[in-house]
């Protein structure tokens, strides 16, 4: 059977310590990529990530890197470690995010800055780095954004401001990179219970109340691997005509007008 990669693919997944980034990862790993750079802030969820990545490809072979995605160092490392290590790289999930809560009249500035700065300005500069080698190997840039980013929800400008943002870098990029083979795709999850809520700093119980009283055409809210897969499809050959889309996940919910 035909493969959806070549044996040397090397793949970057940033936020890779949990959540959609650790999904993705074993979502490649599942479809036969064995070369990955594993990327995020929490070391032991890397480690997490890398035993599960064992255990559904144990061919698989990774690099780690720890540290902050908004410091031009970090991105650096990230991609000089890829390469010292496997010489390439084919597909950068620029996945890592955080969220934030809070009405435009009460949340301060300096949360804007912070959403921004690793939602949007760490792709930027990490794509940046990697598009010397992606278009040497043709590859390919898949963006996660949000619903967030094409539908208005209350208490979280900032975040669907940023993900607005990293859609049209998405489009912009695409339309610029095409002439030199590397396709840019973004994925707009749905409601998914990944923690970023909780992280972002609400209440656990609050967080699943929001959750179990979510309303879409299907009914309920997604998986972390629906998502993986939906990236992995953009990432592969099977999208060799797809660029500068930007495909919604999330089960209606951007078409869904509760009455």
């Amino acid at each position: 059977m035909d493969s959806l990669f070549g044996p040397e693919t090397v793949v970057i997944v940033t936020g890779s310590s949990s959540g959609i980034g650790a999904a993705t990862v074993v979502k490649f790993a599942q479809k036969g990529v064995n070369r990955f750079c594993l990327t995020g802030r929490n070391q032991q969820g890397i480690l997490d990530t890398q035993q599960k990545l064992n255990s559904v490809n144990p061919k698989a072979d990774c690099v780690a890197v720890t540290g902050d995605i908004t410091l031009n160092e970090t991105c650096e490392k990230i991609v000089s470690t890829s390469l010292d290590k496997f010489g390439r790289i084919d597909i950068l999930v620029n996945n890592a995010g955080v969220s934030a809560m809070g009405s435009i009249r009460e949340a301060p500035v300096e949360q804007f800055d912070n959403v921004f700065g690793v939602n949007v300005k760490s792709a930027i500069m990490l794509t940046k780095l990697c598009l010397p080698h992606l278009e040497k190997t043709k590859g390919s840039v898949v963006n996660i954004s949000s619903i967030s980013s094409l539908k208005s929800f209350t208490n979280s400008a900032y975040y669907s401001m940023s993900k607005a943002a990293l859609d049209m870098f998405t489009k912009t990029l695409a339309a610029e990179e095409g002439k030199n083979g590397i396709r840019v795709n973004s994925v707009n999850p749905g409601v998914i219970d990944t923690g970023i809520h909780v992280k972002a700093g609400l209440p656990r119980e609050l967080v699943d109340y929001l959750l179990s009283n979510h309303s879409n055409p299907m009914g309920r809210i997604g998986k972390e691997e629906e998502i993986a897969s939906s990236i992995v499809y953009l990432s592969s050959k099977e999208a060799s005509f797809v660029t500068g889309a930007i495909l919604s996940v999330d089960g209606g919910l951007s078409c869904h007008h509760p009455i």
